[in-house]
C-alpha cells in the first residue's frame, strides 16, 4: 500500500484532520528558499504533538546535514526529511534524503547510495523548488520518471501531485507520495476535501 505524506502544514486545525488520513506529516523548520510554509520550530513541535497516526517530518533545506539533524533532534521529529547533499550521516533521527529531478541514472545513483545507509526512512524524488517545469496532467515531474523509481524501494514522490493527476501516480504503486501544493486552497493552507480525495485514491476506496 503506497503511503501517504502532506506536507507544509501550517495550521493545527490542518494537522488534526489529515492524522485520519496521512502516514506522514510535514513541517517545514528551516528553509533557505522563500516560503509562506515555513514555521518556527517551536510551533512545528506544538502542532506536531496532536498527532495520534501520523508520523511528524522535520523539512529542513539549507544546513549542513549535522546542523540539520541536531535542529531535528531538538525538537524531538523522529524523522528529518534533508534538502541538501547526504555526507557523514551517523544516525539519531531517521532520515529522508531529497534527490531533485534531474536525469534519470544521476537519480538512480543517488537512489543506490542512500538505500544503503541505515536508518533511511524513505528517499524523495522532488522537483527542483526553483525553475522546476510542468510536465503531463500538471505534474512538476515526468511520469516517466514515477514508473522507473516506483520499484527501487522505499522511494517516494513529490511534485503537483493532488486530486486531478493522483490516479496517474497510483498505478504504478510506488512506496510513498507527498503532496502540498495541490491539496491547498491558498498557500499552507491545506483543502480538506482535496486532501479526502487523494487519500481515498491511494487507499482504493475512490476516484477523483
Amino acid at each position: 500500500m503506497t503511503l501517504l505524506k502532506v506536507c507544509g502544514l501550517t495550521r493545527r486545525i490542518d494537522v488534526e484532520f489529515i492524522d485520519k488520513y496521512a502516514d506522514y506529516a510535514g513541517f517545514i523548520i528551516h528553509s533557505d528558499v522563500k516560503t509562506p510554509r515555513l514555521l518556527n520550530p517551536h510551533e512545528a513541535k506544538d502542532m506536531a504533538s496532536v498527532l495520534s497516526r501520523a508520523k511528524p517530518v522535520a523539512v529542513v533545506r539549507g544546513l549542513e546535514l549535522s546542523n540539520a539533524l541536531e535542529l531535528a533532534t531538538r525538537f524531538d521529529f523522529p524523522v528529518l526529511q534533508y534538502h541538501g547533499v547526504v555526507k557523514g550521516y551517523e544516525g539519531g533521527v531517521n532520515l529522508a534524503p531529497v534527490i531533485e529531478y534531474t536525469d534519470y541514472s544521476s537519480m538512480v545513483k543517488a537512489i543506490h547510495e542512500y538505500s544503503g545507509i541505515k536508518g533511511i526512512e524513505y528517499i524523495l524524488i522532488d522537483a527542483p523548488k526553483m525553475g522546476y517545469r510542468v510536465f503531463e496532467y500538471g505534474l512538476k515531474i515526468p511520469l516517466s520518471i514515477v514508473e522507473k523509481v516506483a520499484g527501487l524501494g522505499k522511494v517516494g514522490v513529490a511534485g503537483g501531485i493532488g486530486p486531478g493527476n493522483i490516479k496517474f501516480i497510483i498505478k504504478y504503486n510506488p512506496y510513498l507520495v507527498d503532496v502540498n501544493s495541490g491539496v491547498e486552497s491558498s498557500p499552507g493552507i491545506k483543502d480538506w476535501e482535496q486532501v479526502t480525495r487523494v487519500a481515498k485514491v491511494i487507499k482504493g476506496e475512490g476516484t477523483p
